[in-house]
Protein backbone atom coordinates (compact mmCIF):
# COMPACT_ATOMS: atom_id res chain seq x y z
CA UNK A 1 0.00 0.00 0.00
CA UNK A 2 0.95 3.98 -0.62
CA UNK A 3 1.89 5.83 2.63
CA UNK A 4 3.61 9.05 3.48
CA UNK A 5 7.04 8.00 5.43
CA UNK A 6 9.44 10.28 7.70
CA UNK A 7 12.30 8.99 7.25
CA UNK A 8 14.35 12.56 8.90
CA UNK A 9 14.01 15.94 9.12
CA UNK A 10 12.80 17.07 5.63
CA UNK A 11 12.43 13.41 4.40
CA UNK A 12 9.36 12.62 3.87
CA UNK A 13 8.56 10.23 0.79
CA UNK A 14 5.71 8.70 -0.24
CA UNK A 15 6.48 4.98 -1.21
CA UNK A 16 5.24 1.39 -1.00
CA UNK A 17 5.09 -0.03 2.47
CA UNK A 18 4.00 -3.37 4.33
CA UNK A 19 0.02 -3.85 4.72
CA UNK A 20 -0.59 -3.37 8.64
CA UNK A 21 -1.35 -6.54 10.89
CA UNK A 22 -4.40 -6.53 12.83
CA UNK A 23 -4.31 -7.91 16.39
CA UNK A 24 -7.11 -8.84 18.35
CA UNK A 25 -8.67 -6.00 19.77
CA UNK A 26 -7.68 -3.45 16.74
CA UNK A 27 -9.56 -2.45 13.69
CA UNK A 28 -8.52 -1.94 9.87
CA UNK A 29 -9.23 1.57 8.94
CA UNK A 30 -9.32 2.38 5.01
CA UNK A 31 -8.05 6.10 5.55
CA UNK A 32 -10.52 8.12 3.75
CA UNK A 33 -8.76 11.99 4.89
CA UNK A 34 -6.16 13.27 7.18
CA UNK A 35 -5.23 16.16 8.30
CA UNK A 36 -1.91 18.18 8.52
CA UNK A 37 -0.91 19.37 11.60
CA UNK A 38 1.51 21.63 13.22
CA UNK A 39 3.15 19.15 14.83
CA UNK A 40 3.61 17.44 11.39
CA UNK A 41 5.21 20.02 9.96
CA UNK A 42 7.49 20.18 13.62
CA UNK A 43 8.54 16.69 13.24
CA UNK A 44 9.43 17.15 9.58
CA UNK A 45 11.32 20.29 9.31
CA UNK A 46 12.67 20.55 12.83
CA UNK A 47 12.56 17.42 15.29
CA UNK A 48 12.34 14.41 12.94
CA UNK A 49 11.64 11.25 14.41
CA UNK A 50 13.27 8.98 17.30
CA UNK A 51 15.75 6.09 16.83
CA UNK A 52 14.89 4.66 19.69
CA UNK A 53 11.60 2.54 21.02
CA UNK A 54 8.99 4.20 22.30
CA UNK A 55 7.93 2.85 25.99
CA UNK A 56 4.74 2.18 25.51
CA UNK A 57 3.90 1.83 21.29
CA UNK A 58 7.98 0.27 20.73
CA UNK A 59 7.55 2.46 17.88
CA UNK A 60 10.56 4.43 16.07
CA UNK A 61 11.53 5.87 12.83
CA UNK A 62 10.93 5.40 9.51
CA UNK A 63 7.22 6.80 10.90
CA UNK A 64 4.31 7.04 8.82
CA UNK A 65 3.01 10.19 9.34
CA UNK A 66 -0.65 11.11 10.26
CA UNK A 67 -3.18 11.90 13.78
CA UNK A 68 -5.75 13.07 12.63
CA UNK A 69 -7.90 11.44 10.39
CA UNK A 70 -11.63 9.03 9.20
CA UNK A 71 -12.09 6.56 7.34
CA UNK A 72 -14.27 3.41 7.30
CA UNK A 73 -13.36 0.23 8.59
CA UNK A 74 -11.79 -2.63 6.42
CA UNK A 75 -11.79 -5.41 9.15
CA UNK A 76 -12.45 -6.07 12.62
CA UNK A 77 -10.06 -8.13 15.01
CA UNK A 78 -10.92 -10.86 17.67
CA UNK A 79 -12.47 -9.45 20.65
CA UNK A 80 -13.89 -6.49 18.71
CA UNK A 81 -18.10 -6.00 19.84
CA UNK A 82 -18.71 -2.63 19.04
CA UNK A 83 -17.28 -1.72 15.81
CA UNK A 84 -18.38 -3.27 12.96
CA UNK A 85 -17.14 -3.32 9.40
CA UNK A 86 -18.44 -0.80 6.92
CA UNK A 87 -18.82 1.76 10.17
CA UNK A 88 -17.43 5.11 9.29
CA UNK A 89 -15.13 6.29 11.66
CA UNK A 90 -12.70 9.28 13.70
CA UNK A 91 -9.85 8.18 15.59
CA UNK A 92 -8.81 9.05 18.57
CA UNK A 93 -4.63 8.85 18.15
CA UNK A 94 -3.68 9.20 21.67
CA UNK A 95 -3.08 6.05 23.34
CA UNK A 96 -1.83 5.84 27.29
CA UNK A 97 -0.28 3.23 29.39
CA UNK A 98 -3.44 3.07 32.11
CA UNK A 99 -1.17 2.96 35.27
CA UNK A 100 0.56 5.84 36.06
CA UNK A 101 -0.86 8.21 38.67
CA UNK A 102 -1.65 10.57 35.56
CA UNK A 103 -3.99 8.12 34.15
CA UNK A 104 -5.36 6.41 37.77
CA UNK A 105 -6.64 10.01 38.03
CA UNK A 106 -8.60 10.47 34.85
CA UNK A 107 -5.50 12.32 32.96
CA UNK A 108 -5.20 9.74 30.41
CA UNK A 109 -4.25 12.23 27.85
CA UNK A 110 -1.34 13.16 30.19
CA UNK A 111 -0.02 9.66 30.88
CA UNK A 112 4.13 9.95 31.48
CA UNK A 113 4.06 7.61 28.51
CA UNK A 114 1.73 9.02 26.28
CA UNK A 115 1.94 8.32 22.25
CA UNK A 116 -0.02 9.43 19.45
CA UNK A 117 -0.92 7.59 15.88
CA UNK A 118 0.57 8.59 13.23
CA UNK A 119 3.86 10.35 15.73
CA UNK A 120 4.97 7.83 17.96
CA UNK A 121 3.55 4.28 17.75
CA UNK A 122 3.04 2.00 14.82
CA UNK A 123 1.23 3.14 11.31
CA UNK A 124 -0.70 6.32 10.76
CA UNK A 125 -3.32 8.09 8.83
CA UNK A 126 -0.92 9.17 5.81
CA UNK A 127 -1.40 5.09 4.71
CA UNK A 128 -3.89 3.93 2.92
CA UNK A 129 -4.98 1.53 5.60
CA UNK A 130 -3.93 1.47 9.10
CA UNK A 131 -4.89 -0.51 12.16
CA UNK A 132 -5.83 1.16 15.61
CA UNK A 133 -7.11 -0.11 18.71
CA UNK A 134 -10.85 -0.24 18.70
CA UNK A 135 -11.22 1.74 21.43
CA UNK A 136 -9.66 4.50 19.64
CA UNK A 137 -12.45 4.69 17.45
CA UNK A 138 -15.69 6.72 17.25
CA UNK A 139 -18.02 5.91 14.92
CA UNK A 140 -20.05 8.72 13.10
CA UNK A 141 -23.37 9.83 13.10
CA UNK A 142 -25.05 10.37 9.74
CA UNK A 143 -25.23 13.98 10.10
CA UNK A 144 -20.93 13.92 10.05
CA UNK A 145 -18.88 13.41 6.54
CA UNK A 146 -15.76 11.64 6.62
CA UNK A 147 -14.12 15.03 5.69
CA UNK A 148 -15.50 16.94 8.76
CA UNK A 149 -14.52 13.98 10.82
CA UNK A 150 -10.75 14.49 9.69
CA UNK A 151 -11.06 17.83 11.74
CA UNK A 152 -12.67 16.31 14.55
CA UNK A 153 -8.96 15.91 16.70
CA UNK A 154 -7.97 20.03 15.88
CA UNK A 155 -11.66 20.73 17.30
CA UNK A 156 -10.76 18.41 20.53
CA UNK A 157 -7.44 20.50 20.91
CA UNK A 158 -9.08 23.60 21.10
CA UNK A 159 -12.14 22.81 22.58
CA UNK A 160 -10.16 21.06 25.54
CA UNK A 161 -7.92 24.78 25.78
CA UNK A 162 -11.69 26.70 26.00
CA UNK A 163 -12.84 24.23 28.76
CA UNK A 164 -9.45 24.79 30.87
CA UNK A 165 -9.55 28.56 30.17
CA UNK A 166 -12.91 28.60 32.36
CA UNK A 167 -14.52 31.27 29.54
CA UNK A 168 -17.65 32.51 29.70
CA UNK A 169 -20.34 33.81 27.64
CA UNK A 170 -19.52 37.60 28.98
CA UNK A 171 -16.17 37.00 28.27
CA UNK A 172 -13.97 38.67 25.86
CA UNK A 173 -11.40 36.38 24.01
CA UNK A 174 -8.09 37.01 22.41
CA UNK A 175 -6.75 34.72 20.39
CA UNK A 176 -3.04 35.05 18.90
CA UNK A 177 -2.05 33.70 15.32
CA UNK A 178 -5.44 32.56 12.98
CA UNK A 179 -3.90 28.90 12.22
CA UNK A 180 -6.04 25.97 11.88
CA UNK A 181 -5.95 25.52 15.21
CA UNK A 182 -6.32 29.95 16.41
CA UNK A 183 -9.71 29.30 13.87
CA UNK A 184 -10.45 26.13 16.13
CA UNK A 185 -10.52 28.07 19.28
CA UNK A 186 -12.79 30.72 17.91
CA UNK A 187 -14.98 28.22 16.52
CA UNK A 188 -15.51 26.24 19.94
CA UNK A 189 -15.82 30.17 21.64
CA UNK A 190 -18.50 31.13 19.52
CA UNK A 191 -20.30 27.46 19.66
CA UNK A 192 -20.05 27.89 23.51
CA UNK A 193 -22.03 31.64 23.13
CA UNK A 194 -19.08 33.74 23.71
CA UNK A 195 -19.77 36.69 21.16
CA UNK A 196 -16.54 38.78 21.83
CA UNK A 197 -13.66 36.85 20.00
CA UNK A 198 -10.69 38.81 18.36
CA UNK A 199 -8.16 37.19 16.64
CA UNK A 200 -4.54 38.79 16.14
CA UNK A 201 -2.67 37.33 12.55
CA UNK A 202 0.27 38.93 10.53
CA UNK A 203 -0.94 36.62 7.52
CA UNK A 204 -2.99 38.07 4.70
CA UNK A 205 -3.94 34.92 3.67
CA UNK A 206 -5.07 33.41 7.36
CA UNK A 207 -6.92 36.99 8.05
CA UNK A 208 -8.74 36.85 4.73
CA UNK A 209 -9.53 33.19 5.87
CA UNK A 210 -10.93 34.40 9.26
CA UNK A 211 -12.72 37.29 7.88
CA UNK A 212 -14.71 34.55 5.40
CA UNK A 213 -15.73 32.93 8.73
CA UNK A 214 -17.29 35.97 10.14
CA UNK A 215 -14.79 36.51 12.87
CA UNK A 216 -12.97 40.07 14.12
CA UNK A 217 -9.32 39.74 13.47
CA UNK A 218 -6.72 42.36 12.81
CA UNK A 219 -2.97 42.50 11.96
CA UNK A 220 -0.93 43.37 15.05
CA UNK A 221 2.05 44.62 12.63
CA UNK A 222 -0.57 47.21 11.19
CA UNK A 223 -2.58 48.18 14.95
CA UNK A 224 -1.30 48.14 18.13
CA UNK A 225 -2.98 44.62 19.51
CA UNK A 226 -2.50 45.40 23.08
CA UNK A 227 -4.35 49.06 22.44
CA UNK A 228 -6.97 47.82 20.25
CA UNK A 229 -7.86 45.10 23.08
CA UNK A 230 -8.04 47.99 25.71
CA UNK A 231 -10.62 49.59 23.37
CA UNK A 232 -12.68 47.02 23.07
CA UNK A 233 -12.73 45.85 26.82
CA UNK A 234 -13.51 49.65 28.02
CA UNK A 235 -9.56 49.30 29.48
CA UNK A 236 -10.24 46.56 31.29
CA UNK A 237 -7.72 43.60 29.10
CA UNK A 238 -9.23 40.40 27.57
CA UNK A 239 -10.29 38.15 30.21
CA UNK A 240 -9.23 35.44 28.54
CA UNK A 241 -6.54 34.88 25.60
CA UNK A 242 -5.16 31.94 23.87
CA UNK A 243 -1.60 32.02 22.23
CA UNK A 244 -1.57 29.73 19.21
CA UNK A 245 0.95 30.77 17.26
CA UNK A 246 4.08 29.67 18.98
CA UNK A 247 6.38 32.29 19.11
CA UNK A 248 7.84 34.27 22.41
CA UNK A 249 6.96 37.34 21.27
CA UNK A 250 3.46 36.63 21.48
CA UNK A 251 3.74 35.09 25.39
CA UNK A 252 4.92 38.31 25.71
CA UNK A 253 1.83 40.09 23.79
CA UNK A 254 -0.57 37.78 25.75
CA UNK A 255 0.39 39.05 28.90
CA UNK A 256 0.43 42.58 28.24
CA UNK A 257 -3.29 42.07 26.48
CA UNK A 258 -5.25 39.86 29.53
CA UNK A 259 -6.95 41.55 32.17
CA UNK A 260 -5.87 41.85 35.60
CA UNK A 261 -6.61 38.12 37.59
CA UNK A 262 -7.33 37.23 33.26
CA UNK A 263 -6.33 33.79 31.87
CA UNK A 264 -3.64 33.21 29.56
CA UNK A 265 -3.65 29.64 27.91
CA UNK A 266 -0.55 27.98 25.89
CA UNK A 267 -1.74 26.00 22.91
CA UNK A 268 1.08 26.35 20.60
CA UNK A 269 4.63 24.24 21.06
CA UNK A 270 7.63 26.72 20.61
CA UNK A 271 10.87 25.45 19.08
CA UNK A 272 12.66 27.38 21.77
CA UNK A 273 13.16 28.08 24.93
CA UNK A 274 10.41 30.69 26.06
CA UNK A 275 11.30 33.94 28.96
CA UNK A 276 8.76 34.02 31.15
CA UNK A 277 8.34 37.33 32.48
CA UNK A 278 7.68 36.52 35.88
CA UNK A 279 7.12 39.96 37.07
CA UNK A 280 3.99 41.17 34.67
CA UNK A 281 2.43 37.55 35.97
CA UNK A 282 2.76 38.99 39.74
CA UNK A 283 1.82 42.79 39.49
CA UNK A 284 -1.54 41.47 37.76
CA UNK A 285 -1.96 37.68 39.71
CA UNK A 286 -2.72 36.31 36.23
CA UNK A 287 -3.19 32.77 35.78
CA UNK A 288 -0.43 31.38 33.13
CA UNK A 289 -1.44 27.84 32.04
CA UNK A 290 -0.88 25.32 29.14
CA UNK A 291 -3.40 22.76 27.44
CA UNK A 292 -2.46 19.50 25.93
CA UNK A 293 -5.01 17.03 23.46
CA UNK A 294 -8.09 16.00 25.19
CA UNK A 295 -10.35 13.68 26.95
CA UNK A 296 -12.38 10.48 25.08
CA UNK A 297 -15.59 12.92 25.91
CA UNK A 298 -14.29 16.11 24.52
CA UNK A 299 -13.25 13.93 21.41
CA UNK A 300 -16.77 13.00 20.94
CA UNK A 301 -18.53 16.04 22.16
CA UNK A 302 -16.83 17.45 18.77
CA UNK A 303 -18.77 14.75 16.75
CA UNK A 304 -21.61 16.12 18.77
CA UNK A 305 -21.51 19.61 17.87
CA UNK A 306 -20.38 18.71 14.20
CA UNK A 307 -23.58 16.90 13.78
CA UNK A 308 -25.20 20.01 14.88
CA UNK A 309 -23.74 22.24 12.26
CA UNK A 310 -21.07 24.02 15.06
CA UNK A 311 -18.19 23.84 12.52
CA UNK A 312 -18.04 25.16 8.82
CA UNK A 313 -15.20 23.93 7.27
CA UNK A 314 -15.57 26.19 3.80
CA UNK A 315 -13.21 28.69 3.73
CA UNK A 316 -10.10 27.02 6.12
CA UNK A 317 -10.40 23.42 4.76
CA UNK A 318 -8.50 22.11 1.58
CA UNK A 319 -7.82 19.28 0.10
CA UNK A 320 -4.94 17.71 -1.83
CA UNK A 321 -4.21 14.08 -3.13
CA UNK A 322 -2.19 11.17 -1.13
CA UNK A 323 0.35 11.65 -3.83
CA UNK A 324 1.04 15.66 -3.26
CA UNK A 325 1.24 15.32 0.40
CA UNK A 326 4.97 16.77 0.37
CA UNK A 327 3.66 19.75 -1.71
CA UNK A 328 0.59 20.38 0.48
CA UNK A 329 2.87 19.90 3.91
CA UNK A 330 5.46 22.73 2.12
CA UNK A 331 2.10 25.07 0.93
CA UNK A 332 0.74 24.44 4.92
CA UNK A 333 4.60 25.34 6.46
CA UNK A 334 4.69 28.30 4.03
CA UNK A 335 1.27 29.74 5.03
CA UNK A 336 -0.11 29.45 1.28
CA UNK A 337 -3.14 27.24 2.62
CA UNK A 338 -4.83 26.81 5.99
CA UNK A 339 -5.46 23.34 6.70
CA UNK A 340 -4.78 20.64 4.46
CA UNK A 341 -6.53 17.92 4.26
CA UNK A 342 -4.77 14.45 2.44
CA UNK A 343 -7.38 12.83 0.46
CA UNK A 344 -5.51 9.40 1.33
CA UNK A 345 -8.40 7.40 -0.70
CA UNK A 346 -11.63 6.98 -1.86
CA UNK A 347 -14.12 4.68 0.53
Amino acid sequence: MRAAVLHGIDDLRVEDVPEPELPDGYVLIDVAFNGICGSDLGMIHSFGISEHPHPLTGACGPQILGHEFSGVVRAVGAGVADVAVGDRVAVQPNYHCGTCARCRDGHEHLCTSAAFHGINAPGGGLAERTAVPAENVHVLPDGVSLEQAAVVEPLAVALHAVHLSGARHTDFALILGAGPIGIATALNLCADGVDRVLLSEPSETRRAVATALGLDVIDPAETDLVAAVQDRTDGSGADVVFECAGVGAAVRTALGAVRTRGTVVLLATYKEQVPLETYALMFGEMRLMSSLAYSRREFASVIDRMAAGSYPLDGWVERVPLADVVDGVQAASEGRRMKVLVEVSHV
